[in-house]
């Protein structure tokens, strides 16, 4: 392994934690008072639901694999 196979793995253990952050702070349920015009609380947690968890576990699985990568020996 190189220094830039660790680099990768670092950058992508960032955008993993960026992501799940994303996917959390927008989740109508537990994040920020978002909501569209004429919409209700509930309405908003049922059209997000499904997103919000694809969105959390694509960003969880980019987190893996950086951990991954920098938990690999160098050759």
């Amino acid at each position: 392994m190189t220094r830039d196979t660790k680099r990768s793995g670092a950058k992508l253990i960032l955008a993993g934690l960026l992501g799940i952050l994303f996917f959390a702070l927008t989740d109508p349920r537990s994040g920020l008072p978002i909501r569209s015009e004429g919409e209700n609380t509930m309405d908003a947690v049922h059209n997000a639901r499904i997103a919000t968890y694809v969105g959390v576990a694509g960003s969880g699985m980019v987190l893996m694999i950086g951990l991954c990568l920098m938990t690999r020996r160098t050759t």
